[in-house]
């Protein structure tokens, strides 16, 4: 993150400084502290600043780890470039606050760009791509669309079962099984096509695995460019971009033949994202995404919502399967939605297993925080930030601030009592900028984890300890569970 401060340095350009005040002075308060007067980790060095406490590999939770020493906001600094990190509850929640504060695209989102330039999740608030896309977009997640994205994943759901039920061992891939559940939903629901995940050859995609391989090798990049330390990491970043170059060439070759099987090979037109990106015009200005923008959407769909899915999906496997006793209750709620047919609307009624999902988000949000920055001179915990500095939101830290959540922060308890004050828990962004398809995970996840336990009993993964890296998104280490067939 130091990285990416150090390469955009001034978190808004002059054409999007559209918030600064005219003509006011601001005054900061007597108490009001120099940003360069917040705690840090020890051990600083002068010059080099705090390259003895970096982990690149898993920075957000070594920063967690600090913000039980440091307090609520802290600093971290490498040569120049001072990171603040807001790691409280409460701070947290005014960063929020739209009137003062904004996105800021930092870190690994920033790196991104490089593959999904104007997607709806790389793109600049300020870029008028962003908007025409999300308006274009947004009649893909109404109840009505959601019924019919439900039964593309139903499909998939019955493919996961078929192809556990048929495998020669009762040791299952969780990772690989939840990767390939999740890029199939979005294609099968977003493209009305399938990509051959579960061994079928009905996939439209040439080498599936080709792409699923350079995406992670990319995602794995965006993390680690951005978390690097300064010198080293621009070595590093040389021998890694013929790499790089490659991998986001077949990631973007991948997608744009999927736009050219719909637009040329005169496939029927079908009501799914894809038709809707090239034949609906933007309501506002009369004009219809480019082909550019059109490749970068269905991207951003690819990256963002698999890998933020997946990551849901395995976390909550990981915990369901170590215990007997919430596997046992959220199988029985599971089996009202069997006996439903698996209707849409039977998916909601899920309660104990929404709420198991809603605190793995809460201990583990795939997204562990993100980048604000001020609209104008303000305070922030005691010190002054001036207008246009970014600071980070650790979600991590502050959706297990004790002082919320209770001495009980850290652990897995879905059915956990609520906080009596106003918690932190934005795992779907803040403000214009959150998930578009935030129901469309959730009713994915759901509907996933009671299939899944419909119609398998899990035992516990191993390892037993659940290991988190960090990859653009968190998501955990590979593991494996065994499963067994539910007796019918």
């Amino acid at each position: 993150m130091a990285t990416a401060l150090r390469r955009h340095r001034g978190a808004l350009r002059p054409r999007e400084a559209w918030w600064r005040p005219v003509n006011t002075v601001w005054k900061p308060s007597l108490m009001a502290t120099d940003l360069s007067r917040l705690p840090h980790a020890p051990g600083r060095l002068p010059l080099l600043g705090d390259v003895t406490s970096v982990d690149r590999h898993r920075p957000t939770q070594h920063e967690m780890t600090l913000s039980r020493d440091l307090g609520p906001i802290f600093q971290r600094k490498l040569l120049n470039d001072r990171l603040v990190i807001v790691a409280g509850s409460a701070l947290a929640n005014e960063c929020t606050n739209e009137d003062s504060w904004a996105r800021a695209l930092l870190g690994p989102g920033l790196s991104l760009r490089k593959v999904a330039d104007d997607g709806l999740f790389t793109a600049r608030t300020s870029d008028p791509a962003w908007g025409r896309a999300r308006r274009v977009l947004t009649p893909a997640f109404t109840q009505n669309a959601m019924r019919v994205h439900h039964q593309a994943m139903l499909s998939v759901a019955n493919d996961l079962r078929d192809s556990w039920t048929s495998s020669e061992t009762d040791v299952v891939d969780v990772t690989t099984a939840m990767t390939h559940t999740t890029l199939e939903v979005i294609a099968r629901a977003g493209f009305s096509m399938g990509l051959g995940l579960f061994g079928d050859q009905s996939g439209s995609v040439d080498n599936a695995r080709a792409f699923l391989d350079a995406l992670g090798r990319t995602l794995v990049w965006a993390s680690e460019s951005t978390n690097d330390l300064p010198l080293i990491g621009h070595v590093r970043e040389a021998f890694r971009q013929r790499q790089l170059r490659r991998d986001i060439a077949t990631v973007q070759s991948t997608v744009d033949h999927i736009i050219e099987m719909r637009t040329y090979a005169g496939q029927v037109k079908s009501t799914d994202l894809l038709d809707l990106m090239l034949s609906t015009a933007d309501p506002e200005t009369g004009q219809l995404l480019d082909h550019n923008n059109v490749r970068n959407q269905i991207l951003t769909f690819l990256v963002a919502g698999h890998e933020t899915t997946a990551s849901l999906l395995e976390t909550t496997l990981f915990y369901v399967a170590q215990d007997a006793g919430l596997q046992g209750r959220l199988r029985t709620e599971a089996a009202t939605l069997k006996a439903a047919d698996y209707a849409y609307t039977a998916v909601a009624g899920l309660r104990d297993i929404r709420a198991t999902l809603n605190e793995v988000l809460r201990l583990w949000p795939p997204l562990p925080g993100l980048f604000r920055v001020s609209r104008r001179d303000q305070t922030l915990g005691g010190y002054h930030v001036p207008a246009g500095r970014a600071v980070f939101v650790l979600a991590l830290a502050a959706q297990r601030d004790p002082t919320v959540w209770g001495d009980s922060a850290d652990d897995f308890n879905p059915f956990r009592a609520k906080p009596t004050r106003n918690a932190f828990f934005r795992p779907w962004g803040i403000g214009p900028r959150s998930c578009i398809g935030r129901a469309f995970a959730f009713h994915e996840a759901t509907l996933m984890i009671a299939h899944i336990l419909n119609n398998f009993e899990l035992s516990a993964p191993a390892p037993a300890q659940l290991n988190i890296r960090e990859r653009g998104a968190l998501r955990p280490e590979a593991f494996q569970v065994k499963v067994a067939s539910v007796a019918k």
